[in-house]
């Protein structure tokens, strides 16, 4: 529903910089502009094919769920990415889970009613579509995956569900769940998001290197 803030800037900065990668921004149509997982998901994928090798894959919340949409798309086309970062990501757009109404209380960012209307406008129809909703993806073949969750943000729910079920594919995954953070804490001016933000610069040199 929004363009980047300067907090995602200083992340993308500190990634180029300290891992020294190039970096691609996809400036997609928002929701409200009538952007859609249908839509979107497909020409994001075309960018990564198009990139030099290897390729990473990262975003946080909204764009988190479009970075595993186009992770997943890519493992369907037999060219998966290399390595996919998840911050806060939204990985079950039905927003169904009920651990989410308990942990709603603690959560002073996101809505779950709100969140609901956004997804809907995203995903439409298809919310059982296991390539725009992550929650259904088979990750088995997906590339490695590191993933970032505040224990106060409602979407943690799901988000620990997906860990579970992409560890049990056998995908190597690295899950970083932080207690008491809130919502894409790692862009954040708080030490436990340091310390992520320079977990994440790790994963990506560590993926350009192997």
């Amino acid at each position: 529903m929004h363009e980047a803030a300067p907090q995602h800037w200083k992340l993308i900065q500190a990634v180029a910089a300290e891992a020294g990668v190039s970096v691609d921004v996809p400036v997609y149509p928002l929701v409200q502009a009538g952007g859609t997982a249908e839509t979107v998901v497909p020409i994001v994928a075309e960018l990564a094919q198009r990139a030099s090798r290897p390729v990473v894959l990262m975003g946080d919340s909204a764009g988190g769920t479009i970075a595993m949409s186009t992770s997943l798309l890519l493992q369907e086309q037999g060219d998966p990415a290399d390595l996919t970062v998840l911050i806060s990501p939204v990985l079950d757009l039905r927003m169904t889970n009920p651990e989410i109404d308990a942990l709603q209380p603690l959560d002073p960012w996101l809505v779950k009613n709100g969140q609901r209307l956004l997804t809907e406008m995203w995903i439409g129809e298809h919310s059982d579509n296991p390539v725009l909703n992550p929650i259904f993806g088979d990750v088995s073949g997906a590339g490695r995956l590191v993933i970032f969750s505040g224990t106060r943000d409602i979407l943690h729910p799901d988000i620990r569900l997906f860990v579970r079920g992409a560890e049990k594919s056998g995908n190597e995954v690295v899950y970083h769940e932080s207690p008491g953070q809130l919502h894409v804490y790692p862009l954040l001016p708080t030490p436990e998001a340091r310390a992520a933000r320079k977990s994440i610069v790790q994963a990506v040199r560590g993926a350009i290197q192997t």
